[in-house]
């Protein structure tokens, strides 16, 4: 008999079993497996062989003690078996637990990192589209302020070419002073209104004996055509705010007995104020020689002038030189 059959399972007895319990179970598991009843099964025999040796080895109470010890061996060893796997089954499963959660949290820290990923791309791609909003929006308004600045220096430049292109009358300031308390030479003329731009002639009408004598009595004061070389300057004499005692003492008309119309439609269009400093306009113009040609002026039409004879005087010397000059330049081109 093998030895590790078990003899009580063997007969379907337990291990208290009495003597006649394993007697009743031995005689019907040998009827049940004789070898005259089981011819056509071949195990049959071997079975009978094993019951046979059971009932021997039970009915001896020596053999049996010692079977029972180390069945009873055999069954505490069994069930610490069976502990451990049971064990060994529970820390199976929680380290298949683990591993499990151990994997899903390393799945969510990368879905979490692709997301961060994502987000920061996002973020990156915004920034950019941001930059170059801004980028865009600033060279916009570099070339919206470049187009002004142009639109403004062409407006400038137009309104210096209709300024400082305008005729030499309509550039010629009359002056008057009290002859009797201040006398005037081209020279200190020519210094007082300097400070508001270039001059191109200073011309002092003359005063006749005849003149000295009226003057005498107070009834004629003195007289000077001033040409600016620029129209803005001449705006700027006549316009000066907060102006000084040398300005002061000075009755300042236009030479054509009105503001020019050239000046009137540049503000008017470009609003443009000419400054007072010819330095801060920047209307240049090529020196001219040429004396202004004053023969147009209507003398009637000069608010406050009462033109007497050194006037006339004045203007007779300014068309001599004039002619002069017109027939040196003749000569030259000839």
């Amino acid at each position: 008999m093998d030895a590790e059959i078990d003899v009580y399972e063997l007969l379907g007895i337990s291990i208290e079993a009495n003597e006649k319990e394993i007697t009743k179970a031995y005689r019907i598991k040998a009827l049940q497996y004789h070898p005259d009843k089981n011819r056509d099964n071949p195990d049959a025999a071997k079975v009978f062989h094993d019951v046979k040796s059971a009932y021997d080895l039970l009915s001896d109470p020596k053999q049996r003690g010692e079977y029972d010890e180390r069945q009873r061996a055999r069954l505490a060893k069994r069930q610490r078996q069976n502990a451990l796997s049971s064990q060994r089954k529970r820390m199976k499963s929680q380290l298949e637990r683990d591993e499990r959660a151990a994997r899903s949290v390393h799945v969510e820290q990368q879905a979490r990192e692709q997301q961060v990923r994502e987000e920061a791309a996002r973020f990156r791609d915004e920034a950019l589209k941001a930059e170059w909003r801004r980028d865009k929006q600033m060279r916009e308004h570099v070339r919206q302020a470049h187009a002004a600045e142009e639109e403004t220096a062409q407006h400038a430049q137009h309104a210096a070419e209709v300024l400082s292109e305008a005729d030499e009358l309509d550039r010629t300031i009359r002056v008057r002073w009290d002859g009797e308390q201040t006398h005037h030479s081209p020279e200190s003329l020519r210094a007082v209104f300097l400070q508001f731009g270039e001059l191109e002639e200073v011309v002092v009408a003359p005063v006749s004996a005849s003149n000295a004598r009226r003057r005498g009595t107070g009834a004629r004061p003195a007289s000077a055509l001033v040409v600016f070389r620029s129209i803005a300057a001449a705006h700027a004499l006549m316009h000066v705010q907060h102006a000084g005692p040398d300005i002061q003492s000075f009755e300042r008309f236009w030479a054509r007995g009105a503001e020019p119309e050239s000046v009137r439609s540049t503000i008017s269009n470009h609003r443009f104020v000419p400054a007072a400093d010819s330095s801060t306009i920047n209307l240049t113009r090529r020196r001219s020689k040429r004396i202004p040609d004053i023969s147009a002026i209507d003398l009637r039409q000069i608010p406050g002038s009462n033109l007497g004879f050194a006037d006339f005087e004045a203007l007779t010397l300014m068309r001599m030189r004039q002619s002069v000059a017109a027939g040196s330049i003749q000569g030259a081109c000839n």
